[in-house]
């Protein structure tokens, strides 16, 4: 069976290491998003989901892919084979840091939250402020942070 249809095993990375590759990617002018590291069959795979304001490009990923294989290298990652894949977290990626809406703001989003009644709620509209304690959209209203369960950017064709 091909390696997409596989149901990846997560597996710790050291903390130490994700903060170097943060360092490698911020360096090259783009922001870390976000690192898997997981097991698929007999392979193991570090993923690494970058962007830059503008998106990242196809050579800014294979940049930010020799960078960190050669720190890989030098600190000696793996005991075994693994692979290295560096891209683009995608239109479609899932929204749930802070960080992560204060990317989006000025941008209409969608986000599945729970209300005071702990009854699961879903809103979509333009993004006016994030923070630790709230989103607020432009339509006035807004939600507590700690009650959102996750958020994605609308995409209108």
């Amino acid at each position: 069976m091909p390696d997409f249809f596989c149901i990846g095993i997560k597996m710790k990375l050291d903390e130490k290491i994700i903060c170097e590759i943060e360092k490698i990617v911020e360096s090259l002018n783009a922001e870390l998003y976000e690192v898997k590291f997981f097991l698929c069959g007999k392979t193991t795979t570090l993923r690494i989901f970058a962007d830059t304001k503008t998106g990242i490009t196809l050579d800014e990923c294979a940049n930010i892919s020799r960078n960190v294989s050669d720190y890989l290298d030098l600190i000696d990652f793996s005991k075994g084979a693994y692979t290295l894949e560096v891209s683009s977290p995608g239109v479609t990626r899932t929204l749930v840091s802070v960080k992560d809406f204060e990317r989006v703001i000025g941008k209409e989003i969608s986000v599945r939250y729970k209300n005071e009644d702990n009854n699961l709620r879903k809103k979509s509209g333009v993004l006016k402020t994030a923070n630790e304690k709230k989103l607020a959209f432009e339509n006035g209203e807004e939600i507590e942070f700690s009650s959102i369960l996750s958020g994605k950017l609308v995409i209108n064709l």
